[in-house]
C-alpha cells in the first residue's frame, strides 16, 4: 500500500508538520504524556490476531462515527495519558488482511480506507503499531451486538452508544453530505465544461471528488509538483503512446489561481488538443480536453469535430486518475468519485462517434444507442501503489467504451512495462 503524507490527530497533538508517524513521535507523546481524545487512543498491544475482531471492532466503528481517529498499540497510558512503552508486536501481512477483514464485514456499512501502519523501533526497542482510521460519510456504522445492533461513538477518551436520536441524525447527516457532494462534483463538471467550449468541437470532461473533501488541508502555493508527477504517470500508464493525453497540453508552470484552487490554462489557443486543468485546495480536480478534431494517427487529417479517438479516451481517463492519485500522495483522503463525460454542442451537437485505430470507417466507427453520451462514474481509492491503481483508468475507460460497443481498452492494460523516467 502506497505510504501517504499523514496528518493524524498526533501529529497535531505535537505539533508535527504531515510526514509518517516514526517512532521519535511515539517517544515525544509519552514523554509529554499525550492524553486520548475523541481522536486518539492508545494500546498497549495487538491482541492475538484471532481476538482482533472482538477486542476493536468497536474501537474502530466508533471513530468512523465521530471523525476519525488513531490506535496506537505500543503505548502504556495511566489515568488515559501516555506513560510508557510496550512491545506491540509484528503486524503481518496476516494480519493486516484480519484488519481488513473485520472493517469490510464486521461493521454495517463498512468503514473503508482504515490503514494499518507498523513503527519499528529507531534503537531497537519496543515496535508500535498505529490504526488510523479516516473520516467517514457513510455513518453511522453499525455493529452486532447483544443479538441486535448498535452504533458506537468515540466521545473524549470513552465510547457509548449511539441514542435513537443520534443515529438519526447521523443518516441524515449521511444524505445532506451526499447530496453537496453531488452538487459540488456536478459544478466541477460544468465549470470544465465551459472551459473548452463543446459548440466548436467533442470535448472529453472529467472531475473527481473525496467522498470526504480534506478541509484541513489549506491553500496550496503551487500544484505544478502535483500535475508534473500525474503526467509522468499517465505517460506509464499509456506506454504504447507517444505523450499523448490532456496533460501534455495545459501550462503546469504558468498556473493560475482559481475559486478554491488553483487552474492550469492551455498551452495555446487554437490548439486541436487543447486541455485545462484545476486541482482544487479540498482534493478534487477537474480536467477537460478537446476530443473531437484531432489529428488521425497516420494521414495527420483532423478527425470531424463530433469524431473522437478510441485512444482519446483512454488517455483522457489515464491522466484523470493520474492526476487523483498524485494529489491524494499529498494527503489522507479516501475513495474518490470520479465522473468522465463527452460534451457536444452548438452547431457540432451530432452524436458523438468513436474511432478505433486502425480500423476502416464503417466498422470503425461506434456510437453511443442514446444521441447524448451519459457520464460514467466510478469510486477510486488512490491508497494504492500506482501499478496497482491503473485499475481504476482501466475501468473508468472501459465503461466509457462499453457505452459505444466497445469490449474494452486497447491500451491500457495492467501488464506494465518497468517504469523508467520520462522526460
Amino acid at each position: 500500500m502506497l505510504r501517504r503524507m499523514l496528518h493524524t490527530p498526533l501529529h497535531r497533538l505535537l505539533g508535527e508538520n504531515p510526514g509518517p508517524i516514526t517512532d521519535q513521535m511515539i517517544n515525544d507523546a509519552v514523554a509529554q504524556g499525550i492524553p486520548e481524545g475523541d481522536q486518539l487512543d492508545w494500546k498497549r498491544g495487538l491482541p492475538p490476531e484471532k481476538d482482533f475482531r472482538d477486542s476493536h471492532v468497536k474501537d474502530i466503528a466508533a471513530f468512523a462515527n465521530a471523525d476519525g481517529g488513531i490506535m496506537v498499540f505500543g503505548v502504556t497510558d495511566t489515568g488515559a495519558k501516555a506513560s510508557g512503552r510496550h512491545d506491540a508486536g509484528e503486524l503481518t501481512e496476516g494480519y493486516e488482511r484480519t484488519i481488513r477483514q473485520v472493517c469490510m464485514a464486521a461493521i454495517t456499512p463498512p468503514v473503508f480506507g482504515v490503514e494499518a501502519i507498523a513503527i519499528p523501533s529507531a534503537t531497537g526497542g519496543p515496535r508500535a503499531v498505529a490504526l488510523v482510521i479516516p473520516a467517514s460519510t457513510d455513518g453511522p456504522h453499525l455493529i452486532f451486538r447483544d443479538d441486535r445492533f448498535g452504533a458506537p461513538l468515540r466521545t473524549g477518551a470513552d465510547t457509548i452508544w449511539m441514542k435513537e436520536p443520534q443515529i438519526e441524525s447521523a443518516y441524515r447527516a449521511r444524505f445532506d453530505g451526499a447530496r453537496r457532494n453531488e452538487r459540488a462534483l456536478q459544478q466541477i463538471y460544468e465549470d470544465m465544461t465551459a472551459a473548452v467550449n463543446p459548440t466548436a468541437a467533442a470535448v472529453l470532461v472529467g472531475a473527481a471528488r473525496p467522498r470526504r473533501p480534506l478541509h484541513h488541508v489549506g491553500r496550496r502555493d503551487t500544484a505544478t509538483p502535483i500535475v508534473d508527477r500525474a503526467t509522468l504517470l499517465a505517460r506509464w500508464w499509456l506506454s504504447g503512446l507517444d505523450k499523448y493525453g490532456p496533460l501534455e497540453h495545459v501550462e503546469i508552470y504558468h498556473e493560475r489561481p482559481a475559486l478554491g484552487g488553483l487552474y492550469m490554462p492551455a498551452r495555446a489557443g487554437g490548439d486541436a488538443r487543447e486541455a485545462h486543468a484545476v486541482v482544487y485546495d479540498d482534493g478534487s480536480v477537474g480536467l477537460a480536453w478537446r476530443a473531437g478534431g484531432h489529428p488521425h494517427e497516420k494521414t495527420n487529417e483532423p478527425y470531424a469535430a463530433h469524431a473522437i479517438p478510441t485512444l482519446a479516451v483512454e488517455a483522457f481517463a489515464a491522466s484523470l486518475l493520474a492526476l487523483v492519485h498524485a494529489v491524494a500522495e499529498d494527503a489522507h483522503s479516501g475513495d474518490y468519485e470520479v465522473v468522465l463525460g463527452v460534451e457536444v454542442a452548438g452547431s457540432t451537437g451530432r452524436t458523438p462517434e468513436f474511432h478505433i485505430r486502425n480500423a476502416a470507417p464503417p466498422s470503425g466507427v461506434h456510437r453511443p444507442l442514446h444521441p447524448r453520451f451519459r457520464p460514467v462514474r466510478i469510486i477510486a481509492d488512490p491508497a494504492t501503489n500506482d501499478h496497482d491503481f491503473i485499475q481504476a483508468p482501466i475501468d473508468l475507460a472501459t465503461l466509457a467504451l462499453n457505452q459505444v460497443g466497445i469490449k474494452q481498452p486497447t491500451i491500457l492494460d495492467r501488464s506494465l512495462p518497468p517504469r523508467r523516467r520520462y522526460s
